[in-house]
């Protein structure tokens, strides 16, 4: 845009003495790092801002031809232009918007002339840092510079910051997936040794206690199935079925001539029997992932009224996990066959199970297991171990949470941040 000669005379006060354009030496700062370039297609305008701003120790580069100004500026870093508005084509709005898209933080400083404030505040929309009408005091200019160089300063900061941050959350992310594989590698391992050290001491009793082939997987699918009816959690049906496969692990204990003896037990040998749930603790008490499963390997012998084997609890007093397992045992005592009984229908054996209600056994669970055969059958099958439960049910049964794991590594992540 071309101003009369008369208003630019009118930017700077002459000096008695100098030239209208020149500075005295005692004013010029030190060199400052930041390079400006000043566009307007009015040669006086550029050599005034020029002077002015170079004297504030700016690097100053000008250019009256607006369609020089993206060549110049790819061919070195500049901190801000100064983009007179009105100018031939490419007029200053479509220059700011072309320098933006190729410097999203470039600060630009937009000239106007006094009737031009609408435009201005319009270019600022567009992303322009601030504007300045023509004619313009030197002290207003660079302060204007100053305060677009500051916010074009903290945008780059702030994008730097979250470029870095991104950087850092992608890394953890990354982090997480490599723990979380290995951790999943982990727990596949575990399952892998938690299963066969289930089918090993199950192999061992079924070797040594050949009197009831297909016991423990029958009471076991059993004991889940009625657990699950009763609305147990995820780790008591975990502890209800390990207790259920192991529940007479203690007869390794127990010599040959007690153990396979056909006929009645003498009271003598009858104790000795009644010593296998205590063995029974005795050999895997020191596995920790089947700690839940001890009261029932314990104290599925207990009587409701207080007349069981080997601790005389009643009531409540017996963990409930060994109540629910007591009827199942009994169920399946009676309907398959050993050598000190004659087998009885599922009918006759549920009968026996109601008359003993509050005597042998809780009642609510009689109840509830009566209806269970009634209402669904027994779904009896033959075959080897098959665990009605998942290793996230195991984890869940000794206390470990891997949706709570991750979580909390992603709170320390945050925290370190």
């Amino acid at each position: 845009m071309r101003v009369p000669v008369e208003r630019i005379a009118s930017w700077l006060p002459l000096t008695e003495g100098t030239n209208r354009l020149h500075m005295s030496a005692n004013r010029i700062r030190l060199q400052r790092a930041e390079r400006i370039l000043v566009v307007d297609d009015e040669p006086w305008t550029t050599e005034l801002i020029s002077e002015q701003l170079s004297v504030e120790g700016f690097q100053v580069d000008a250019t009256n031809v607006s369609g020089r100004v993206m060549d110049i500026l790819a061919s070195r870093p500049y901190d801000l232009v100064i983009l007179d508005i009105g100018m031939p084509p490419p007029d200053g709005m479509a220059l700011l918007k072309e320098i933006l898209s190729v410097y999203p933080f470039m600060a630009v400083l937009m000239l106007t002339a006094f009737n031009d404030a609408e435009t201005a505040t319009q270019a600022m929309r567009e992303g322009a840092s601030d504007y300045i009408v023509k004619p313009h005091h030197g002290d207003q200019l660079v302060l204007r510079v100053e305060r677009a160089l500051e916010r074009s300063r903290l945008l780059r900061e702030r994008e730097q910051a979250h470029q870095l941050l991104t950087q850092r959350v992608e890394e953890q992310t990354h982090k997480l997936r490599e723990q979380s594989h290995q951790l999943a590698a982990m727990l596949k391992q575990v399952k892998v040794v938690y299963q066969a050290t289930l089918k090993a001491l199950e192999a061992a009793l079924d070797i040594r206690d050949q009197s009831a082939p297909g016991h423990c997987r029958r009471v076991a699918r059993l004991a889940v199935r009625l657990g699950k009816r009763m609305g147990l959690a995820r780790g008591e049906l975990v502890a209800l079925e390990h207790g259920a496969l192991l529940h007479d692990i203690g007869k390794l204990g127990i010599p040959d001539q007690v153990l396979m003896k056909e006929g009645p037990l003498t009271d003598e040998e009858r104790r000795i029997m009644e010593q296998h749930p205590s063995l029974g603790c005795q050999i895997v008490s020191h596995i920790d992932f089947l700690k839940d499963a001890l009261p029932i390997i314990r104290h599925h012998h207990e009587h409701y009224d207080g007349s069981g084997y080997p601790d005389g609890l009643k009531g409540e007093e017996i963990p409930l996990l060994a109540r629910i397992f007591s009827v199942i045992d009994t169920f399946d005592a009676l309907t398959n066959k050993r050598p000190y009984n004659k087998v009885c229908s599922d009918e006759d054996a549920l009968q026996d199970l109601m008359l003993n209600k509050g005597h042998l056994f809780d009642p609510q669970v009689v109840d509830e297991f009566v209806a269970m055969i009634r209402e669904q059958g027994t779904h009896r099958q033959d075959g080897s171990f098959i665990p009605s439960l998942d290793i996230n049910g195991y984890l869940a049964s000794v206390g470990v949470d891997i949706g709570r794991e991750v979580h909390e590594l992603q709170l320390q992540d945050e925290e370190s941040r």
